[in-house]
């Protein structure tokens, strides 16, 4: 019976496009400036795929992206000699390179200038206004004829060599809007046939001071007096996505199928201080199942970067495996040598101080790749990243077991699940300093609960298998109308689960505020103090008003007491999966490390050595600090 049930899984995913898995995973290298010293130790490390940005625009330093000059000179006129050069020089230092291509859709200075000497004031840079932006038809033409020269142009003279194009644009290139609400007159009228073709009365745009602004405690709106404010949050992210899926159409039309497309977007974990719902993020869901895009990208979360923390993220990783998309996970981690374009930057700290912070770290990053199964690339930024010997042979050896298990990633061990809500998010007022403890530090909380977790958005329970879950935190539940609680009823709501409410969880129904429903929903009034737990027919809920409350060591005791496996006895970030585990910690010393079940063999990857036999736990002894990566055996 195993045996048949194995064929069926082989014949079910056999018979899946691969575009529907993101395509092949991708490990490259990728750096702003032609670093080509760099290039070949990656080459020798055996990384040949490399990113680059052919860039016609500047930073957020006021300083071009590139060190070669603009591809885009002016109004239908592009000099592709230059950006033959940055493929040719890139392939001069190795032959064997493969690319992924960044397309820069932001606006070059010269047009910029030419948008605002039009009257466009407001609609003509990208990188600061981009949904003002996007609703300019003067831009989205011109944006769209680049688009088209520079496909035809790679594809014909480069395209055996490209594995992916990324579609780039907004503030640092990743989609993102810093207009914070402001309208011009194209936005405007854009406003008014969004509402129109919803069958909504025309209203005008908000002002800004209701924006900055919200009914409930200066930070949920009320659907009833503030229904206009919640719609307008929603069109500003609608709006962009609508660009981004006639940007990915063209591409996708003007490219060979065997080449993926992708884009930082999703940021629901990462975006705070008047950013979450600003920004125009919120729309992933809609682009996660756009079949014209095959992966995403971000950073890892810079909220949680430092030893002993857990790194993540930005999106909700089991969203995105429900859309059946790819994932590449930016390490753009800063180290002792990285060099600086700017007196601003160079006065940050660095993230991992020492070559020993630098091993852990990257050994961290790189384990959390190889448990997700998500693509990677190595961001050297303005160069120095990873110059030492030491940082290069931890990159090689983590590619060779990247190459491995990362592109066959076993089902998660997850038993615990943060649930977002971009749905509830379109109610906050992100200015209010609340907004950063709703995701954002509730996945760094959870990133110590020494067990591994999983995030999803609430609109993927029923439609995936969260039958491992045993505990649900739901630390932005505002949004609850009768089909949601049917949902929750149906599929959280079960016999031997947990789920954890916050704050004003259940709220509104979509149509008024009633801080009554929050005890219908918990159990327990609005604002009841501490940590309140009551049984329904079989099933746990917790109510915690307050964010703080909900420490690491508060939401490990909440697992442990729903079933939940620890893999420590101590808070520290675990990643898992059915054939992998990683543990991270910033403190060294010998640590037991406990496992669902008992194994034939354990063997940690990085030194090979067998650490456990016939057993479901074992005592390692980490270094100062440390990840480790071990292969479980059945």
């Amino acid at each position: 019976m195993k045996r048949l049930k194995y064929c069926l899984i082989f014949v079910f995913f056999a018979v899946l496009p691969p575009a529907l898995f993101g395509g092949e995973k991708i490990f490259s290298y990728r750096s702003f400036w032609p670093e080509f010293e760099a290039m070949k130790r990656f080459a020798a490390a055996g990384v040949d795929t490399v990113a680059f940005l052919p860039g016609n625009t500047h930073n957020s330093l006021g300083e071009r992206y590139s060190k070669y000059p603009n591809v885009w000179k002016w109004y239908g006129e592009y000099d592709f000699g230059v950006l033959d050069k940055q493929f040719d020089d890139i392939i001069a230092v190795n032959p064997n390179a493969n690319f992924v291509c960044i397309v820069d859709l932001n606006t070059p200075l010269w047009l910029s200038r030419q948008l605002s000497c039009r009257g466009f004031s407001m609609e003509c840079d990208s990188f600061t206004q981009l949904s003002n932006v996007v609703a300019n038809p003067v831009w989205r033409r011109e944006v769209s004829a680049y688009l088209k020269a520079f496909l035809s142009h790679t594809e014909k003279k480069y395209g055996k060599k490209i594995k992916a194009y990324l579609l780039a644009c907004g503030q640092t290139d990743e989609w993102m809007d810093y207009s914070r609400f402001s309208a011009a007159r194209f936005k405007t009228a854009a406003w008014k046939k969004w509402l129109a073709e919803r069958g909504k009365r025309i209203v005008p745009v908000p002002v800004l001071e209701r924006i900055d602004s919200a009914s409930f405690e200066n930070f949920i709106r009320d659907p009833q007096t503030e229904g206009d404010i919640i719609d307008y949050v929603t069109f500003s992210s609608d709006i962009i996505a609508d660009t981004i899926e006639e940007f990915a159409s063209i591409t996708r039309r003007s490219i060979s199928t065997d080449k993926q497309i992708g884009m930082f977007f999703g940021y629901i974990l990462q975006l705070t201080g008047g950013r979450m719902v600003s920004c125009g993020h919120l729309s992933y869901e809609r682009i996660f199942s756009s079949p014209n895009i095959d992966f995403f990208v971000s950073p890892g979360s810079y909220y949680d970067r430092k030893m002993g923390q857990g790194s993540g993220f930005m999106c909700p990783n089991g969203s995105r495996l429900r859309s059946g998309k790819g994932w590449l996970h930016e390490m753009d981690h800063f180290t002792p040598t990285s060099r600086y374009p700017h007196p601003t930057v160079a006065g940050q700290n660095s993230c991992w101080k020492n070559q020993a912070e630098i091993d852990a770290g990257l050994k961290r990053e790189f384990a959390l790749t190889m448990v997700n199964g998500t693509s990677l690339w190595c961001f050297d930024m303005w160069g120095g990243f990873f110059d030492s010997p030491e940082s290069m042979a931890v990159i090689e050896k983590s590619k060779k077991l990247w190459d491995k298990y990362a592109k066959n990633p076993a089902p998660s061990m997850a038993e615990v699940a943060l649930v977002v809500d971009p749905q509830s998010a379109v109610y906050v007022n992100d200015n209010n300093p609340k907004c950063s403890k709703l995701f954002v530090e509730m996945r760094t909380k959870l990133n110590a609960l020494g067990a591994p977790f999983e995030v999803y958005s609430f609109n993927d329970i029923g439609k995936v298998d969260m039958s491992r879950i045993k505990l649900f935190i739901f630390p932005a539940m505002f949004h609850l109308t009768p089909e949601r609680m049917e949902i929750l009823n149906k599929h959280v709501f079960t016999s031997g689960k947990t789920s954890v409410f916050m704050y004003a969880a259940g709220i509104s129904d979509g149509k008024t505020l009633d801080v009554s429903r929050v005890e219908k929903l918990t159990g327990f009034p609005y604002k009841t103090k501490g940590i309140n737990e009551k049984k329904f027919a079989g099933h746990n809920r917790v109510y915690i008003f307050d964010y703080d409350v909900a420490t690491p060591a508060v939401l490990r005791k909440l697992a442990e007491k729903s079933g939940v496996k620890l893999y420590t006895d101590f808070e520290t970030p675990v990643y898992a999966n059915e054939r992998l585990v990683a543990v991270h910690t910033a403190e060294g010393g010998k640590k037991t490390i406990s496992l669902p079940k008992k194994y034939s063999k354990v063997v940690e990857l990085y030194t090979g050595r067998v650490v456990a036999e016939n057993s479901d736990g074992f005592v390692y002894e980490f270094s100062t600090p440390d990840t480790a990566l071990f292969e479980l055996f059945e």
